[in-house]
């Protein structure tokens, strides 16, 4: 793509442009070529710019640097578009001899099933749904349209998924949740009989688990964001355009907010509730609610190993020094 049909398109103005250089990547400043485009998303990469080697970058304001530029309100989202636009997916369509489908499954316009996929009975796939190979989806399953469901997913029975759903690899919908109760001094396994609802435009991140409800719904609300590792109990209900960041847990029956952000390793406990707009930073523990439009975190963050050894030696003197203050 020409620099003069990227200004174009995105309501730019070219800036010491000399030549209508054809883009062909997208790259760092740092490792960008002649043929690449980067972007500068603050003044204090100003130098790097100065540096690169790429044959445009794409910047806010008019920049005193010798380099090709096109100027745009947001270089940041122009550029994550043209990653977009320069590099599509292959468009897949067609159902592989080699999946194993149900004779009752109802399937929409445009799908893609891949090789040795399993459908079960009862299953409804909307138009332009992605299945790669080796996924599972479980009876009386029902897909949304453009949903994509990458290799090795498993969606157990009665799920239901929206419209423009991601799941990626490994991810698996709607297993038991982890419930038992004791008889006799045995632990026996509590039946979960309810289902797994996620709604529209929601991404779920590699490996990570969703949990079936016991009775009712796990529920991920429209436009969330779910990075890989992440472990969803049953029961739990997680908010609008919420975002859990790699490896948080959140423990049955929790409630999570609309606009939240759960930072990496936050742990939540079963039933508790987190308000709208909440920030947990990384590695914090979450044992009671949390009010709306605040952020929490207790975290420790590393330090060096002997000033540690001496933080924990007053750490556990503590209630002895109390006692003496007293």
């Amino acid at each position: 793509m020409k620099l003069s049909e990227i200004a174009k398109r995105f309501d730019g103005e070219l800036y010491r442009v000399k030549e209508d250089t054809d883009i062909k990547g997208l790259k760092s400043l740092s490792s960008a070529k002649k043929g690449d485009i980067s972007f500068i998303a603050d003044r204090k990469y100003i130098d790097d710019a100065k540096n690169t080697s790429a044959s445009a970058v794409l910047t806010s304001e008019k920049l005193d640097i010798d380099v090709p530029q096109i100027i745009v309100k947001n270089p940041q989202t122009v550029f994550y578009q043209l990653i977009e636009l320069l590099f599509p997916e292959k468009e897949r369509t067609g159902i592989s001899e080699k999946s194993s489908i149900s004779g009752d499954v109802k399937i929409g316009k445009d799908v893609y099933i891949g090789d040795f996929s399993v459908i079960e009975d009862g299953v409804e796939i909307g138009d332009n749904v992605k299945i790669y190979p080796n996924c599972y989806i479980g009876s009386n399953v029902k897909i949304g349209n453009n949903t994509v469901i990458y290799p090795n997913v498993t969606i157990y029975k009665d799920t239901e998924i929206g419209k423009n759903v991601i799941i990626h690899s490994g991810a698996v919908i709607a297993a038991d949740g982890f419930g038992y109760y004791k008889e006799k001094g045995i632990h026996k396994k509590i039946k979960h009989i309810g289902k797994v609802v996620i709604e529209d435009n929601v991404e779920i991140g590699a490996n990570t688990t969703i949990d079936r409800a016991m009775v009712d719904e796990t529920v991920i609300k429209r436009g969330t964001k779910i990075d890989n590792l992440v472990m969803i109990a049953h029961n739990c209900c997680v908010g609008e355009n919420t975002i859990l960041v790699s490896q948080v847990g959140i423990a049955g029956s929790s409630k999570v907010g609309n606009n939240v952000i759960l930072a990496g390793q936050v742990g939540v406990a079963d039933h508790i509730t987190i308000g709208d707009n909440v920030i947990v930073t990384a590695k914090s523990g979450v044992g009671k609610d949390l009010e709306p439009n605040k952020v929490y975190g207790s975290g420790i963050q590393a330090i060096e190993w002997s000033k540690w050894k001496k933080v924990l030696f007053y750490l556990y003197k503590l209630p002895e020094i109390i006692k003496k203050l007293k």
